[in-house]
């Protein structure tokens, strides 16, 4: 018997559900035996803790290994990879891991289709802020468009976690782009101003306002003037995060006569 069209997108939602079931379900595995692995190692039961630590990684790839098409499934992936480089953000080896992982998601889901950007070439006299809307069109991210403005651009997700970083923004901070994967905001604009400023703004992004904040610092001896701009960054009517674009200036104010 031949489905009509209705009943292949009934087939296709079951489908998605599925799938948001399995991926759960994945991950719901992981967490226990991880929590039994950290119960061995406390233990000191060396024969359980080799047991374990050996199940986690079919489990990890079981989990990031597939390319799910439900917005609920990828998000439960984005989520997972971020709340496993928080748990394990004190070991260095499992942070690079879990880095790669979070970079293998951001490539897969936000990055454009092989060859796109090489079609979308910017006009020779295009202004920033018209690449950046051509980069991020329709929820991906160009990094060869974004790499190349002067306006330093970042991700951060709903745990305000950085998800995505170009060049120029690593080059200011000195750090390789994939070191800059996973880390709070926080450990860049300093605590006191996250929390007074970058939070509720963020904040106020992912519930869907487009937000700025303005803040003066101290870099190679200059005062400098950062205007951050935060918009919702949205593919597949999911929310993946905020994108802040960061402009500097020089400080113009001017001084008080000595």
């Amino acid at each position: 018997m031949e489905l009509d069209a209705p009943q292949h997108r009934t087939i296709r939602r079951l489908s998605h559900v599925v799938e948001g079931i399995v991926v759960e379900a994945l991950i719901g595995l992981f967490w226990s035996k991880y929590a039994d692995l950290q119960h061995a190692i406390e233990s000191e039961d060396d024969n359980a803790t080799v047991a374990l630590d050996r199940d986690l990684d079919p489990l990890l790839l079981a989990i990031f290994g597939s390319e799910e098409c439900d917005a609920a499934s990828i998000q439960s992936q984005f989520r997972f990879a971020l709340d496993l480089l928080k748990e394990e953000a004190d070991d260095r080896g499992c942070v690079r891991r879990n880095a790669h992982l979070l970079q293998t998601l951001v490539e897969r889901y936000l990055a454009p289709q092989p060859g796109f950007s090489m079609a979308r070439q910017p006009e020779p006299d295009a202004s920033e802020a018209s690449i950046i809307d051509e980069a991020t069109a329709s929820g991906s991210l160009d990094d060869t468009l974004l790499n190349r403005i002067s306006d330093r651009i970042v991700l951060v997700a709903p745990g305000y976690r950085i998800l995505y970083s170009n060049e120029t923004n690593a080059r200011r901070l000195e750090m390789p782009r994939e070191q800059l994967l996973g880390r709070h905001l926080a450990e860049f604009v300093g605590l006191h101003r996250f929390r007074n400023e970058f939070e509720p703004s963020l904040s106020r992004c992912f519930a869907g306002e487009s937000m700025s904040v303005t803040y003066a610092e101290e870099v190679d001896g200059q005062t400098v003037v950062l205007r951050c701009r935060m918009s919702p960054f949205v593919r597949a009517s999911t929310l993946i995060g905020a994108l802040v674009v960061i402009q500097e200036t020089a400080d113009r104010r001017r001084r008080p006569a000595a």
